[in-house]
């Protein structure tokens, strides 16, 4: 079986994005990382589609917290900074998350704070769904401050 690791959109997300491969949760980046399960057991058609919008994806989760940190006139309120990042599972990693959150369809997100899960979602979906899905486990962490002009 091909690494799945060596593939075009994964390389991507490493090289052009500076995403980590991660073998445990926490070895995680400080703050809130969206981890990629690829589908490392088989080839699945949708890995490309969310690899292309992973950076994105965490781009929304850092937009929906800065949203949280501020007032109704966009004036930040004091709150500790809370970075947003994305990283890829290895096959070990994976297969110990889908043991651990059930039956876990692949490919899949795993939203992290400070190594643990928050929440996955499974499959690829419409923007809304994860905009919706995402705010949702985002809603209960601190906000982020803006920084400073």
């Amino acid at each position: 079986m091909p690494d799945i690791l060596l593939t075009p959109p994964l390389q991507r997300l490493q090289t052009q994005f500076g995403m980590p491969v991660l073998d445990e949760t926490a070895a995680a980046a400080s703050g809130v990382v969206l981890l990629f399960l690829p589908s490392h057991a088989r080839t699945h058609l949708e890995t490309p589609d969310i690899a292309a919008i992973l950076p994105d994806l965490a781009s929304l989760c850092a937009a929906r917290l800065s949203q949280h940190a501020t007032n109704g006139h966009n004036t930040p309120q004091a709150a500790p900074a809370l970075p947003v990042s994305g990283a890829i599972a290895t096959a070990a990693l994976e297969a110990r998350l889908v043991r651990e959150t059930g039956e876990l369809s692949l490919p899949a997100l795993v939203l992290l704070h400070q190594g643990r899960v928050l929440g996955n979602i499974a499959r690829m979906r419409d923007w809304s769904d994860y905009a919706t899905r995402l705010a949702t486990m985002l809603a209960p962490l601190p906000p982020i401050a803006e920084p400073a002009p």
